[in-house]
């Protein structure tokens, strides 16, 4: 029992939490943050602060929540993971090169999920312009579905992030063929849950429909999710391709089985179509990801 307690009130790890190069990796973090938003604002034909602000536009807030989300998933794993980076004899020059790596590929990371955006207009929700949707219609469902996918691409590039790799060309190369392979993975099981589904996905979600647009993009993420955790512990692209036939199809079945145990008496399509419920959206989204969470595991 004495030593418990000495666990409990171990004075040195108490003060390894004030050493000053926390700070600097939160004032990085905090800068890394700020240049993404810069990029976003440029990258975009409208003004983040005029929607959020004067036009009250909650399509392009949840839309940016996920950016702002995945772009902090990506930094979460410079921090958390070891630098490639030979070590040096000296600390201080061992810390910038560390800075430096960590704001090197957030920033790659950040030209990434810009591709994503633009990729999500043109291949994934291809029968409309994303930017209208969003800007003229307000449209949730269309944000939704945007935040859904930049949490699943920045999940991707996570798993290229922490390898091991000593080389940079090496990591860059692994960091796109993981994001190309994610979005591609996005398209097809697109094709698989319009399949499935009673509605008309595209549709629903340009009327507005934002549980159609909760429902789809939250499951965009658990796919995220379930590829980059077979990422984190295997470089196999076959093994990888394998892995992402069996999680569709446990996936699309994980919505069956909401479907007729968790909301029985009504159709889950219906309640999303007709009704436009996005409370059942919630809870097709969340046993997605729960499920996500399950398969991760057990790799």
């Amino acid at each position: 029992m004495n030593e418990q307690f000495k666990i409990w009130f171990n004075t040195e790890e108490a003060f390894e939490l004030l050493n000053p190069q926390g700070a600097i990796y939160l004032l990085l973090a905090v800068l890394i943050f700020y240049v993404g938003k810069l990029i976003y604002d440029w990258s975009t034909p409208y003004n983040l602060s005029e929607e959020f602000t004067k036009k009250d536009n909650k399509a392009v807030a949840v839309s940016f929540g996920g950016y702002i989300l995945g772009l902090g998933i990506i930094v979460w794993s410079m921090l958390s993971s070891n630098s490639v980076a030979e070590p040096t004899d000296s600390p201080t020059k061992d810390l910038l090169l560390d800075l430096w790596e960590t704001a090197l590929w957030s920033f790659i990371g950040i030209l990434l999920l810009q591709a994503a955006r633009v990729i999500n207009d043109k291949l994934l929700l291809y029968q409309f312009s994303n930017v209208k949707e969003i800007i003229e219609d307000k449209n949730i469902g269309t944000g939704a579905v945007q935040c859904g996918a930049f949490i699943g691409s920045a999940l991707m590039v996570r798993a290229a992030l922490t390898g091991e790799e000593n080389s940079f060309l090496i990591g860059l190369v692994s960091t796109i063929v993981y994001f190309i392979i994610g979005q591609l993975a996005f398209i097809v099981f697109a094709f698989l849950y319009q399949k499935v589904s009673r509605y008309d996905l595209h549709k629903e979600i340009e009327q507005d429909n934002v549980a159609a647009g909760v429902s789809f993009g939250m499951t965009l993420s658990a796919i995220g999710l379930i590829l980059s955790g077979y990422l984190m512990k295997s470089d196999s692209l076959l093994g990888l391709a394998v892995w992402f036939v069996i999680s569709s199809f446990l996936l699309l079945t994980c919505r069956y089985l909401v479907d007729k145990i968790i909301l029985p008496g009504s159709l889950l399509d219906e309640e999303i179509s007709k009704d436009r419920n996005w409370g059942a959206a919630i809870i097709e989204g969340s046993a997605a990801l729960g499920l996500a969470f399950i398969l991760t595991s057990l790799i």
